[in-house]
């Protein structure tokens, strides 16, 4: 249990640390400057990570004097005050933290996996639903397609949208962006990826793309980038796609498979946030099995 805790000391110190060097102080010159707005971000990153709502994570951080400490809160906001201050805030600045968490691993040549996933936008069970509405009637839900590196597990990029939606879509943008922040050796995705843009695309990044090909009517194969990686695909660094469904499964596990918020644009916020939460969550274990390891050798 104490172990347990430590951990969640450290993730509190990397969340005020990379908040801190994103946010400025205050949100504007008139505001009542009680709280600093990494303090509220902090607070709502730690709802999630402590899988509880906007009223309990205050009551929680009320038993955790220490957590209190890390973050510098003399005094607990009210709960409101923590939900405002997510509406407020900008997507771009969530995204420009989340960038922040990936530069703190190793920069090492890496494989990009890419993957989605859908995240419950309600809290009704599945039997309501089937009982109040047609079983085959299809709701919507958020989506989140994340690219990863196999290397330590962090996601590298994230795209967040209304599903359901095509995969394809996504994936030009997906792999543009890990690429401006690793070095990819390879691309792998599933044969929802599979397209001739997309092949050329990886190639063009400087990476060899590990798409399987959609089953065609004939013999022929469509696309000279398609027919190279056809060529030379390699079926163990295919494979290495399963870890991003492992990162989504991770995800799930820590944080829960659904959003509070009501409406789109804080769904998708919420979402990125929980990405920057995994990603110090994954940071910190790394960190803590590391010194765990040479404490080990040198004694």
């Amino acid at each position: 249990m104490k172990r347990l805790f430590n951990r969640l000391i450290k993730l509190t110190e990397h969340l005020c640390s990379v908040f801190k060097n994103s946010l400025p102080a205050y949100s504007c010159r008139k505001s009542k400057h009680t709280y600093k707005q990494h303090q509220l971000a902090v607070t709502w990153c730690l709802m999630k990570y402590l899988k509880t709502n906007y009223r309990g994570v205050v009551e929680q951080l009320e038993l955790m004097p220490e957590l209190k400490q890390v973050i510098g809160l003399n005094q607990l906001p009210h709960f409101t005050t923590v939900n405002k201050f997510f509406l407020r805030i900008n997507t771009s600045v969530i995204y420009l933290v989340l960038v922040q968490t990936v530069c703190l691993f190793p920069n090492k040549p890496t494989i990009s996996a890419i993957d989605a996933t859908g995240y419950s936008s309600n809290y009704a069970s599945r039997y309501y639903i089937q009982r109040m509405h047609d079983e085959q009637e299809k709701r919507s839900y958020i989506k989140a397609s994340i690219s990863i590196s196999t290397v330590n597990q962090c996601i590298l990029a994230a795209k967040i949208r209304l599903g359901p939606r095509n995969d394809n879509i996504d994936f030009e943008w997906l792999a543009r962006q890990s690429a401006n922040l690793a070095k990819l050796t390879h691309i792998v995705a599933d044969k929802g990826y599979d397209s001739e843009a997309n092949h050329r695309l990886a190639r063009q990044l400087g990476s060899y793309p590990m798409i399987p090909l959609r089953k065609q009517r004939g013999y022929k194969t469509n696309g000279s980038f398609r027919k190279k990686m056809l060529r030379h695909f390699n079926e163990t660094i295919y494979h290495k796609r399963s870890l991003a469904e492992t990162v989504n499964s991770v995800m799930k596990r820590l944080m829960g498979s659904w959003v509070i918020s009501r409406s789109l644009a804080p769904q998708c916020k919420e979402v990125l946030g929980m990405c920057i939460v995994y990603n110090l969550h994954r940071y910190v274990k790394i960190s803590c099995f590391t010194d765990v390891f040479y404490t080990a050798v040198w004694y």
